[in-house]
């Protein structure tokens, strides 16, 4: 398969199960998974905090200034430091569009901190897929010690798993906004890919 078709093939099937899974939950009760999940809000409070703080604004304007001055002193992290600016900018406006086309109330019994915008998708699952999982794959697949590779890089990916865990723990979100955040963020680094690689003609081997 073109190896610009294969990403866009995972954008068109991540999007059609986006809009699907949002035009089903938006306007109804929770029901089914959404209710029964509600027994993992609570859950250590405190430390699911920290990890939703990850994915706050200030966290994410500190990596991108850290993935810029990445860009500029290493050259071999460049495209990948870059890569990942673009689209975590691209994918947080993303977001709180199609936030505001959804219109999903949010659950009723958070803690810590009352979210004051829609709650399908989740943002915070998109940045953990966008951000977190995105430099998890970058890791694995960079030059850098083995040792490194594989201690870094699977803290990344479950820190990643760990924000959207606290969306739950904290009672921000349903279940269904942490798969459509999932969903998104798979869909717009599919895109992402896909434009990288037919503007110039290849696939870098250790990026999307």
């Amino acid at each position: 398969m073109n190896r610009t078709v294969a990403p866009l093939v995972v954008f068109v099937v991540a999007s059609i199960a986006y809009v699907w899974l949002g035009n089903v939950v938006s306007h109804v009760p929770a029901h089914g998974i959404d209710v029964l999940a509600r027994g993992l809000t609570g859950e250590w409070p405190a430390f699911a905090w920290i990890l939703t703080e990850s994915c706050l604004w200030p966290v994410l304007v500190a990596f991108g200034l850290l993935a810029i001055i990445l860009a500029m002193r290493a050259p071999a992290w460049r495209e990948r430091a870059i890569f990942s600016v673009v689209t975590t900018v691209v994918a947080w406006q993303t977001s709180d569009l199609l936030k505001n086309l959804f219109a999903r109330p949010r659950p009723d019994y958070w803690i810590v901190h009352q979210e004051t915008s829609f709650s399908y998708s989740s943002g915070h699952a998109m940045f953990a897929v966008v951000v977190y999982w995105l430099w998890a794959w970058f890791l694995v697949r960079s030059e850098l010690p083995r040792a490194v590779r594989f201690t870094l890089a699977p803290l990344a990916f479950v820190w990643g798993a760990g924000v959207m865990w606290s969306r739950l723990a904290l009672g921000a979100h349903y279940v269904t906004d942490v798969a459509g955040g999932v969903l998104l963020g798979t869909a717009l680094l599919a895109l992402a890919a896909a434009v990288r690689r037919a503007l110039t003609g290849r696939a870098h081997p250790t990026g999307p």
